[in-house]
């Protein structure tokens, strides 16, 4: 065999072994979409508060209204701030689209650009110096990877399903975490903790579900607790009162609503 045949030959191995790598295992993605459809992909309203530390800095207390909808695969969020009074009535929606690509547009009481900001960077709240995904809390932004279940492993005592995840070509661009590791209690489907890993693949944060528990019927993560590796904050997401409502208004995520009640 001759080099060019060689070189060949390893590049369509390579090839192959990407295909093979990219490929989604049917036992993680059931695992991923046993979690999101019982939990995150439900409607609902909910009351939350945010307290967030690190070294160095004066703790940071926010509150904010989050209603999310779910209607015929498109998953809808409203964020409305309500402390502290700076932040009052800032506003961020979110469509997430069956695909997992998402739409943003925030809108800002004091904006000069009339209000409304939509670029990708709105995706995440932002408040001196932290940042604030209510879809990475929940795990909402899973469906951007391809899942690979890896077998089981406890975790904190608790017996969970290992699946390892890599983000889809389409979103490398869209999110800092190509890689994730994520895992789901045996006995409730639950996601107990989320490994999110760099471009170096560094392990730069990890998300606990510090306290779950049923809310109208219905799994909640009541309690995430946000360790960020890379400025050694510490973010704990809590939900103060929660309410699973089927009949929220359309009318909530749409950009009418937005413009008459960012104030």
């Amino acid at each position: 065999m001759n080099q060019r045949s060689v070189i060949a030959s390893l590049s369509l191995l390579s090839l192959l072994a990407l295909q093979i790598e990219m490929q989604a295992d049917p036992k993680g993605e059931q695992l991923v979409n046993q979690y999101l459809n019982q939990s995150a992909r439900r409607s609902a309203i909910f009351k939350m508060g945010v307290d967030y530390q690190e070294a160095g800095k004066e703790p940071i207390q926010l509150e904010f209204t989050w209603m999310r909808k779910a209607k015929q695969g498109l998953m809808s969020h409203l964020i409305k701030m309500e402390a502290p009074p700076s932040e009052k009535g800032k506003l961020l929606l979110v469509h997430e689209k069956p695909d997992g690509d998402s739409d943003y547009i925030a809108y800002r009481p004091n904006s000069a650009l009339k209000k409304k900001v939509r670029v990708s960077g709105a995706r995440n709240y932002k408040f001196k110096g932290i940042t604030i995904s209510v879809q990475e809390l929940i795990g909402g932004e899973l469906q951007k990877y391809d899942h690979q279940a890896k077998g089981i492993k406890p975790i904190d005592g608790i017996q969970c399903a290992e699946v390892e995840n890599r983000i889809k070509p389409q979103f490398k661009n869209d999110s800092n975490y190509p890689r994730s590791i994520a895992y789901f209690r045996e006995d409730n489907g639950m996601l107990q903790k989320w490994e999110l890993f760099g471009d170096s693949d560094k392990l730069e944060k990890v998300i606990y579900a510090d306290e779950i528990k049923k809310i109208q019927g219905n799994w909640t993560v009541a309690i995430a607790r946000v360790e960020d590796l890379k400025k050694k904050g510490k973010l704990v997401l809590k939900v103060i009162e929660g309410n699973y409502n089927q009949s929220i208004s359309d009318e909530l995520f749409n950009e009418d609503y937005l413009k008459q009640n960012s104030k």
